[in-house]
Order: C-alpha cells, then sequence, then structure tokens
C-alpha cells in the first residue's frame, strides 16, 4: 500500500546540515570517563529518495582517523553504501594503488541499525516518515549497536522491537519509544542469536528512545532541529535500567535542494560487494568489483556471465 507522505501537497524536498554527538560514559582505569565522538552531518532527500553523509570531526582519532566519512543513499528499493577511509591514516599500509573506499549495494529503504556513522538517527529523523507510515506492525528495528562487520559482508542482524512513535504535521518523527521483550542479541556458539535476560528484565524495560525537541520551520514543512537519541541498559547489579549512550543532533542551516543523486559520490577507485546477488552455492559470497562507478544490474550479470561465475538474485532483505 502506497502512502503519501507530502506536505501542502508537495513531496519533501530538502537538504539539512549539523553537528551529531555521541556520548557514554565508561570504567576506565581512573574510574569513570566520558566519551564523546562528533560528525558533521549532511542529509538529502527529494520524497522517497535520500542520500546522508557523516564526515568524523574528531581529532583524538577514538573512532575514526582524519576526514574519514561514510555515506548512504537510496532511490526508494535499493541502499548504496560507501566507507570513505582518509588515506592519511597511518594504519594504512603506504602500498600503491591500495583502495581506501569500501562500497556496498543491497535491496532495502532504510539503514539496519545503530553505528558509529551515525546514519540510522538521522535517516530516522529526517527520511523515515514513509517508512513508518506504510507499516503494518509496530515492530522497528532499535537503535542499537549493530553486530561488527564489513561493507563487504551481508548486512547484520538487527534487533525489531514494539515501538511506539508520534509523527508531527509535516510527517516527521516527534517520538519513538523502543520497549525491550527481555531478549538481546548476542553471539552464541559463533552466531549471533537471541538470549533471554535475567530478572527483573526477562519481562520487558524502555530499551531506547527518541525525541525532537526543537524543530526548524522550511518551505512549509516543520523538520526536527534538534533531537536526542538514548539507549538503555539493563544492569544486573543494581536492578535499574540506566542510560549507555545518548546521541544528540543540531541542525545548523537548511537548503534548497539541487543537482540530487542518491548515489553516494565515488572519488576514487572503491571496492564495492552486490548483495543483490550471490555467487554459485556458497551463502555470503557475492560479486565484487573494483571501480568509480556503481554498476546497474545489468553490468553485474554482464560481469558475472563473462566470467563465467554463477550467479542467483536475492531477495529483499528483512
Amino acid at each position: 500500500m502506497q502512502i503519501s507522505n507530502q506536505t501542502n501537497g508537495q513531496e519533501p524536498k530538502f537538504q539539512v546540515e549539523g553537528e551529531i554527538i555521541y556520548s557514554a560514559e565508561i570504567r576506565g582505569p581512573s574510574g569513570k570517563e566520558q566519551v564523546k565522538h562528533s560528525r558533521h552531518y549532511v542529509v538529502s532527500r527529494k520524497a522517497q529518495q535520500w542520500k546522508i553523509r557523516t564526515t568524523n570531526l574528531d581529532e583524538d582519532d577514538r573512532f575514526a582517523h582524519g576526514r574519514a566519512y561514510d555515506e548512504m543513499g537510496c532511490n526508494g528499493a535499493k541502499i548504496f553504501e560507501l566507507k570513505h577511509f582518509d588515506e592519511n591514516n597511518p594504519e594504512i599500509p603506504n602500498v600503491k594503488d591500495i583502495i581506501t573506499a569500501q562500497g556496498r549495494v543491497r535491496h532495502g529503504n532504510a539503514p539496519v541499525g545503530f553505528d558509529l556513522d551515525f546514519i540510522y538517527p538521522l535517516w530516522i529523523a529526517y527520511c523515515s516518515s514513509n517508512h513508518f507510515l506504510s507499516r503494518q506492525d509496530n515492530r522497528v528495528a532499535a537503535p542499537l549497536f549493530i553486530m561488527p562487520n564489513s561493507l563487504g559482508e551481508d548486512v547484520p542482524p538487527v534487533l525489531s522491537l514494539p515501538a511506539k512513535w508520534k509523527l508531527n504535521d509535516s510527517n516527521f518523527i516527534s517520538e519513538i519509544a523502543w520497549h525491550s521483550e527481555g531478549k538481546e542479541l548476542g553471539i552464541v556458539n559463533g552466531t549471533c542469536q537471541l538470549h533471554t535476560l535475567p530478572p527483573p528484565f526477562y519481562s520487558g524495560f524502555l530499551r531506547a528512545s527518541f525525541e525532537t525537541t526543537d524543530w526548524v520551520d522550511f518551505n512549509g514543512m516543520r523538520l526536527p532541529g534538534i533531537f536526542t537519541v538514548k539507549i538503555f541498559f539493563p544492569n544486573q547489579t543494581t536492578g535499574k535500567s540506566e542510560v549507555s549512550y545518548a546521541i544528540d543532533a543540531k541542525v545548523q542551516a537548511v537548503h534548497p535542494l539541487h543537482n540530487f543523486s542518491f548515489f553516494p559520490e565515488l572519488t576514487k577507485k572503491t571496492r564495492i560487494t552486490d548483495t543483490r546477488y550471490s555467487l554459485g552455492t556458497s551463502s555470503g559470497t557475492h560479486p565484487t568489483y573494483a571501480s568509480l562507478t556503481w554498476m546497474t544490474e545489468e553490468e553485474v550479470e554482464a560481469k558475472c556471465k563473462s566470467l563465467g561465475m554463477q550467479y542467483e538474485k536475492q531477495t529483499l532483505q528483512s
């Protein structure tokens, strides 16, 4: 079922930029330590198409080196992901023609969960209205850290939880509350599985929240100007739910959208994995190519055929 996301008779069309900050309190050798990581973001949207870029701003290289950035774009049915490493990173070998950008193509219209690229909470704030308006159930991927993975692998599993949400009169998210069902994803015997939490948490608790606390007006729309995401964890020592980490974002500027393309820009040779296809009978093996452009499905299929590779189209990943 197609549900319109129009505002004043027009589909959303805008670009916002600002700063997003991750903060957490961790235990270090000298006691509790406040950890923060900030990124500049640019979110562009044209109806169901969108593109989000986040660029590292930290100088201590705790989470990303230099001006490394991540970008994700969507045409409404396919997602294109890019991880662009800073070539001055001393951890990158000084090898001629080494590829320092990685990409992935997959089915879908939404990010899968929270990572330190911060794309998921930004997608919720500015690009998720079609997704929420067309849902047939109340289960939504929670903004929890996804299991470590590479763009050269399959999309990792996520934890979808019952959620309650509200949208404003422009169909942007005002608030969301995700409720735990008493189970968590974890590694068991080398595979990602659900395990039941001990009491009192097995009966459920507030797992995460999203709240827009200020709005900006642009072209007849009210867009999130400031929003906060909080993730709670079950403290088995105290028996209470406590804040594990938080994400705060603030818009610095809103612009009209010009010359929009949902494709992340490839500025150098990029190793791209296309999970729209599987190769042979080996699960998790996909066509991979190094390119300065995103290949179409026809080009990927032609490439596989020219190399004598057996391939199979994949269906939408949940």
